[in-house]
This record gives structure tokens, C-alpha cells and sequence, in this order.
């Protein structure tokens, strides 16, 4: 999940030890070919999928986990990207 989301949908708010926790949890952390990262930058399953599209589903359930962990809504864009590519 791009930083700059989860501060926009709500890590702003977080106590300081809640925010160190995500920074460095392993379901956060995903090594990514370079071009790849930069091709995400801060953007939600909405705006960006992996260009491999087998990989669409998984990347958005991940996405999910980590909204579910630490309670962070979603944007509308992306829910419907995500019902689109896990049916």
C-alpha cells in the first residue's frame, strides 16, 4: 500500500507507535522491480495494477489485508477495481 494513501485515508491520525507498526509490517513491505514502484507511486488498486495482469487479484487482496489491519477505508475507485479483478 503507497504511504501517501494510508496517510490520506486516515494514518495522519495515528498515534506515533500505530504508524511505526505499518511502516515496518512485512505484509507492508514488498520488494517490486524499481520501474514498477515508480509506475505505482501513491496510487490504489483504482489507478494502478501490476502490468502482469495475473497478478491483479492477489495484489488487491494484499491491499485489502492491510486496509482491514489498520482500519482504513477505501476509495470508491478501488473497491470497484477489486470487485472487477476478484469476483
Amino acid at each position: 500500500m503507497p504511504l501517501a494513501y494510508a496517510w490520506d485515508m486516515g494514518a495522519y491520525a495515528w498515534p506515533a507507535d500505530k504508524r511505526a507498526a505499518f511502516y515496518t509490517d512485512p505484509a507492508e513491505l514488498l520488494a517490486v522491480d524499481g520501474e514498477a514502484n515508480q509506475a505505482k507511486g501513491d496510487s490504489p488498486p483504482g489507478r494502478w495494477l501490476p502490468s502482469n495482469t495475473v497478478y491483479d487479484c492477489q495484489y488487491d487482496r494484499e491491499f485489502v489485508a492491510v486496509l482491514r489491519t489498520y482500519q482504513l477505508p477505501i476509495d470508491p475507485a478501488s473497491a470497484t477495481a477489486i470487485r472487477r479483478d476478484c469476483p
